[in-house]
Parts: C-alpha cells; sequence; structure tokens
C-alpha cells in the first residue's frame, strides 16, 4: 500500500502495510512544496501537484498501486459534535443538517468517526463524534491525479483521525502502553502550522489547529516558537481540565518535525510545568527510526483500518 501525505509544506510518500499488529515501512521520501498544494477547496496547481508526485515515485522506485491519501491542512475542516444516538442509517443526516444548509451540503463530502457513547445529563444516550468535510472539488482534485500516474485510490483520510489510530495502536501491547502518560497532550508541529491533541488513555478527546506565523520556516525564530506554543499548550491544557477536571495532563508528546524543536523543548517544559520530548517509537512500527518516525506519523496511522 502507499500513503500519499498532503499538507501546505509537504508531500510525503510511504509505502508499507499492516500485517497483524505490526506496521511494516518499506520506503518513504518527503518533498517541500514551493507554493503549497491546497488553497481553498482545491488543489492549487494540478500540473505542479501531480508532477511533484510523479517525481516522488520515480525517486523512490516505489511502483504505481493502491494508494490512501491522508489530507492535512489548517484549513481541512474537523470538529467534534455531541449528537443524539441514533441509528447508523440516520447519523450522517443528522450530522449534515447540523453542519450546513442544504447548497454547501450538496459541495462537500462529510464523514465521521465514533469516539465514544455515553450517558446526557436527562439519561438518555449520546454520541461524541469527530466529524469531517472536504470540498468535492478537492476529492475530485486527487483522483484525477492519481488516475494520470496509474494509482488507485482506495481511502482519503485526514491527519487528526490517522494520529489518533496511531496512539490507540499503543495501547495494544504493554511494552508499548508504558511508553505514554495515562492523559497527555500530543503537540503535531508543521512548518507553518500546528494540532495540539489531548489525550486520555489512548483515546483522542479533542483537536485543534493553529496557523503560525513564521518568516522562514526553514530558520524559524526560535524565540517566537518557544513562546507561541507555550502559549497555545497552556491554553489547551486549561481547557481540557475545565472540562474534565479529574483528570489531569501527565506530559506534551511532540512529533511532526520534531527535531526543528529539540532546542526549545526546555523551555516550552518549564512554561507549561511538564515534561516534553518526542513522541516514543512503538515496538509496532518496523523500518523507522525515532526522528523519521515522528516525521511521517501522521501518514503511518492511515495503515491501521478501524
Amino acid at each position: 500500500m502507499i500513503c500519499i501525505y498532503i499538507s501546505d509544506d509537504k508531500i510525503k510518500l510511504l509505502e508499507g502495510g499492516m500485517s497483524g499488529s505490526r506496521i511494516s515501512v518499506g520506503s518513504f521520501y518527503d518533498i517541500s512544496t514551493r507554493a503549497g498544494c491546497i488553497e481553498g477547496d482545491a488543489i492549487k496547481d494540478m500540473v505542479v501537484f501531480t508532477q511533484s508526485l510523479q517525481d516522488c515515485l520515480q525517486t523512490t522506485n516505489i511502483k504505481p498501486g493502491k494508494v490512501t491519501y491522508v489530507l492535512d491542512s489548517s484549513r481541512v475542516v474537523f470538529r467534534e459534535m455531541i449528537v443524539p444516538d441514533v441509528p447508523d442509517n440516520k447519523l450522517k443526516k443528522v450530522i449534515v443538517s447540523e453542519l450546513f444548509s442544504d447548497a454547501k451540503a450538496s459541495t462537500n463530502t462529510v464523514d465521521y468517526v465514533v469516539l465514544e457513547r455515553f450517558k446526557g445529563e436527562n439519561k438518555a444516550y449520546k454520541l461524541r463524534i469527530m466529524v469531517t468535510y472536504v470540498s468535492n472539488e478537492v476529492i475530485d482534485n486527487l483522483h484525477t491525479s492519481a488516475m494520470e500516474l496509474g494509482l488507485q485510490p482506495v481511502v482519503l483520510d485526514i491527519a487528526p483521525n490517522t494520529i489518533a489510530k496511531l496512539i490507540a495502536q499503543y495501547d495494544k501491547a504493554a511494552s508499548d502502553r508504558k511508553l505514554l502518560t495515562q492523559t497527555f497532550v500530543l503537540l503535531d508541529y508543521k512548518d507553518t502550522f500546528i494540532t495540539i491533541t489531548v489525550f486520555d488513555k489512548f483515546k483522542s478527546m479533542f483537536s485543534k489547529s493553529s496557523v503560525l506565523y513564521v518568516n522562514n520556516a526553514e530558520t524559524p525564530d526560535m524565540a517566537y516558537l518557544a513562546t507561541e506554543l507555550s502559549s497555545q499548550l497552556n491554553s489547551t491544557i486549561r481547557y481540557f481540565q475545565t472540562r474534565y477536571p479529574d483528570s489531569e495532563v501527565e506530559a506534551v508528546y511532540v512529533t511532526g518535525n520534531a527535531g526543528v524543536l529539540e532546542s526549545i523543548m526546555q523551555d516550552i517544559a518549564d512554561s507549561v510545568r511538564l515534561m516534553i520530548g518526542p513522541l516514543p517509537l512503538p515496538s509496532f512500527i518496523k523500518g523507522m527510526e525515532l526522528l523519521d518516525y515522528n516525521a511521517f506519523s501522521d501518514a503511518l496511522g492511515s495503515f491501521i483500518r478501524r
């Protein structure tokens, strides 16, 4: 299986698959995208995008086959919703009615993951779900590009969902379970934006994305990053603790372009008063070292099917 991860900053190509509980990686490669891939509701330049994918395939000698796309952008909408516990065949209608007018529903594709079923205040069951919607134009663009390259697109995923699946996998073995604290914040750092997710007992509780206003992504202002990331983490932790006062955040793990933040991790740790470090490499990942694992973590989760 091939995974193609697409963000405003990078295109990442990963060849691998899951057998049993293990994810084995054969090859991986990434390139920077000068002007970004996604702009508004479409691929910015289809010719450049398709050529970039072709260059990746040729560089890695990966043969065209089945492909999963992962979208990661501050403009890809994902949100948590609480809805009534209705039958599966009615749930999507409930979600769409909450999100859109009829006109907007017709131009976007909606999907969701049920995070938990629980009893509400009136003792009626409710569902906590993570919803995303992607414009039909982006989906059509990706399909067209894949056809031109001889690829077979089978799945379109988004990064917050792939990360949630990856973290849930740590709970499958005692050795991996011990690598993470019970309640923690995951800081997924990219060149120009971040996604912060709070996990409790290996379940995603909520996520948020924020744009980073950096002058130069390759040589960012580290003092600015330390201040901005500390502020974002502190506000997220405070919000979580108001919603879940019985849970206490114990650590911050950094993934994505984690190596860039190495020099300021201690400053961030001092500000949030928590242990901080890269997301630990689990035993179920084969074929990657720690920094590469974190750099491709959003893509790796796409190999896990729920």
